[in-house]
């Protein structure tokens, strides 16, 4: 009934039926992925009156809904990179799978779940509105000539002189290290 498909690799053919109304996709690789399509295949409809919730788990972690298919919207693409776990990296390996799990349910309760996760995507859009964006980037770039000026010792930095790329590797590796360590980027207010 259903079918699933992470960008850049085969459609998904290990569907497991939990009961009547619970399925589930085991997807190996999970922060590889980062954007997944899922769909019905056309092999039978939803009974009149029904849907399904597109729910995804990292790891060891809890689902949260990526969006809803009904008869009328039979399929659907998800970004799930923007979700993934404090700490994680993309490319990441992985000790289990991801788990996309699918709900056939009302049309009523697919319309209350997607209600719900509209308000909690408006709500994120919120904060970033109240965030200024430039004063991030400020610090961050900041952040990242403090560092490179650290290794001019002796030497006379100019805006020509060389840099290996070895050495913002460097920052960058220091850079997500303090963001995790910190749980976010508080340790960009400490510089100023």
């Amino acid at each position: 009934m259903f079918g699933a498909i992470v960008a850049g690799r085969l459609v998904q053919t290990n569907l497991q039926r939990i009961d009547d109304t619970h399925f589930v996709f085991t997807l190996e690789r999970p922060y590889d992925i980062n954007h997944l399509t899922v769909f019905l295949t056309g092999e039978m409809p939803f009974p009149d009156g029904y849907g399904a919730t597109v729910h995804f788990a990292w790891p060891g972690g809890e689902y949260f809904l990526l969006g809803t298919l009904t008869n009328a919207r039979p399929s659907a693409i998800y970004k799930v990179r923007g979700h993934l776990p404090p700490g994680v990296a993309p490319g990441t390996v992985a000790n289990a799978p991801a788990q996309l799990g699918i709900e056939v349910a009302t049309l009523g309760a697919v319309e209350t779940a997607a209600q719900a996760s509209a308000v909690q995507t408006g709500k994120g859009r919120e904060v970033a509105q109240r965030v200024d964006v430039s004063l991030v980037a400020q610090k961050i770039v900041k952040n990242l000539f403090n560092y490179l000026h650290s290794f001019g010792g002796d030497v006379k930095l100019t805006p020509d002189t060389p840099i290996p790329l070895s050495v913002f590797q460097r920052w960058y590796d220091n850079f997500n290290r303090k963001i995790t360590n910190d749980s976010g980027a508080a340790f960009l207010d400490r510089e100023d």
